[in-house]
């Protein structure tokens, strides 16, 4: 009897012992746990498992990638270095643990596709105008480069994120925009003339056929121009009111008053070009030909250099090209986007022949072709620096942007502590006063003395030979006191001749006209030249 109560204790004990085996098996398997899950950036993120027959490896990668559980069949991933076959098995099968870390290998795709992209960018950071800083206190380096280092050092197994420095050191490599209170120059004289004869040639006038064939219908046609703007660079008092003051032994003496400088244009020079209604060609300005040379060359004759230059605009082509277009008016920008870059590549060659100091005296002149009203304005030190470096490029004439105030960089810049890539034109400039005078070397006003083509007018010639025939040399010399009618002819005389001839002319700007006689050699060539 007692040995059938010891069985039957036995028995209660196993049967107990299974229970609970089984209920510890079960409770094992139910059990959630935490699985690690490693991108192909490089971050790692975590899940909760909660049910492990059901659940699937390929739900949850589909989660971590943002993308479809059929598209979760290509994403390779492995545990410790073994590869997983078949995503698509529940998580139960793969004997996970608690904090088990699953790593996705990125595709060979996205890795091109990346990589394509990193050379692109790197191709636009490296395109720079010019090796020359214009302004090295204000040289940086590619933004661009620097974002790509950080990005590749952020990926290391050490250091998965970017710290506040290294965040403030990208900052570093970015342009400040900010608006330029002053330039070097103070004040601008533009050469009434000059002004009044390159409007005029930015209109066509309908010939006597157009007006026949249209029955007086046609109407004159705009075609904007550039030029270049020669004169020279001088010191004046900043106040000129005092000039009109009565002077006493109680006056400021005048070397203690504030002197600024000031740009006198005295001839403008329009090169060979084929304009538009809607914009200028500056290819001939831009690329400094030989002609361009020639005529710096003889403007240095004349005691000049390039102080700037002057472009026409149609104003009509801020009402049909800008979106941001305001019938306010605050968008009736005469200097957009393409022209500041002309600008500031003009100034950087002018830097480049004259020096950093005395070439970055460079002005812009923006002159309406339909009323003839002009504005002034310098172009800030870090837009020019921008320039050279390539962040600002010049739009292809396929892209829409090409003529707007807004335009693209290529490298983010800081404006209001905000990093953009997209400047406004405002910014680039700097108001400059715009007074007007008579150049010394722009010809009679209303007189054509130069063609289009280049060549000289025919009544010019017929005044230069007249002034011969009547040995009238005070009279012949003042008719040269026109650059262009100069540059016309030197297309056909020695440089020798050329030289004696504007040494003759500057005398007589200058008011040294006593006892002034042209050699009868150079009388001959002149009239030469003017006869053919």
């Amino acid at each position: 009897m007692a040995r059938k109560r010891k069985n039957r204790a036995v028995l209660l004990w196993l049967a107990n012992l299974a229970s609970l085996v089984a209920l510890s098996l079960a409770s094992s398997l139910s059990s959630p746990i935490i699985l690690r899950i490693r991108k192909p950036d490089g971050s790692i993120g975590k899940i909760q498992v909660v049910d492990q027959e059901t659940t699937t490896l390929s739900s949850i990668l589909s989660a971590f990638l943002q993308v479809d559980n059929n598209d979760v069949s290509s994403v390779k991933c492995s545990i410790s270095d073994q590869e997983i076959e078949d995503p698509n098995k529940p998580i139960s099968s793969f004997n996970f643990k608690n904090g088990s870390l699953i790593t996705i290998t990125p595709s060979k795709k996205k890795t091109q596709i990346s990589n394509q992209n990193e050379t692109s960018s790197s191709n636009t950071v490296t395109a720079r105008f010019t090796d020359f800083d214009p302004f090295p206190h204000l040289a940086k380096s590619s933004h661009s480069a620097a974002v790509r280092r950080s990005r590749a050092l952020s990926r290391l197994p050490s250091r998965r994120s970017m710290s506040y420095s290294d965040i403030a050191d990208l900052h570093s490599y970015m342009h400040v925009i900010e608006p330029q209170p002053e330039g070097p120059i103070k004040r601008i004289y533009m050469c009434s003339t000059g002004a009044q004869k390159f409007k005029d040639n930015c209109i066509i006038v309908p010939t006597k056929k157009q007006l026949k064939a249209t029955k007086g219908m046609a109407e004159p046609q705009i075609r904007n121009r550039c030029a270049v703007l020669f004169g020279t660079v001088n010191k004046e008092r900043v106040d000129q009111s005092m000039n009109t003051k009565v002077r006493t032994s109680l006056s400021t003496p005048l070397y203690e008053m504030k002197m600024c400088q000031v740009v006198k244009v005295h001839a403008v020079w329009e090169p060979s070009q084929s304009g538009t209604q809607d914009a200028y060609d500056a290819k001939d300005l831009m690329e400094g030909g030989e002609d361009y040379q020639r005529a710096v060359e003889i403007a240095k004759l004349l005691g000049m250099q390039v102080v700037g230059w002057i472009f026409s605009y149609l104003d009509d082509r801020i009402n049909t090209s800008d979106e941001r277009k305001d019938k306010s008016g605050e968008d009736n920008l005469p200097v957009f986007g393409r022209d500041i870059i002309h600008g500031a590549r003009g100034q950087i060659r002018n830097m480049q022949t004259f020096g950093r100091d005395e070439g970055q005296k460079y002005v812009t002149l923006a002159l309406d072709s339909k009323t003839g009203a002009t504005e002034a304005f310098q172009l800030s030190d870090v837009t020019v620096q921008m320039v050279a470096e390539g962040v600002l490029t010049l739009a292809k004439e396929s892209e829409e942007g090409r003529l707007k105030r807004y335009v693209k960089t290529q490298e983010s810049v800081i404006v209001d502590n905000k990093e953009t890539k997209e400047l406004d034109s405002v910014l680039c400039l700097v108001n400059t006063a715009l007074l007007s005078h008579q150049g010394r070397f722009s010809g009679s006003p209303g007189v054509v003395s130069v063609k289009k083509g280049g060549g000289l007018a025919a009544k010019k010639k017929k005044t230069l030979l007249g002034m011969i025939d009547a040995g009238d040399d005070s009279g012949l010399v003042e008719e040269l006191c026109d650059f262009s009618a100069l540059i016309a002819l030197d297309k056909c005389m020695d440089n020798k001749d050329m030289e004696i001839m504007c040494n003759l002319v500057n005398k007589y700007s200058k008011g040294q006209r006593k006892s002034l006689e042209i050699d009868k050699s150079l009388k001959l060539v002149i009239q030469s030249i003017v006869s053919s």
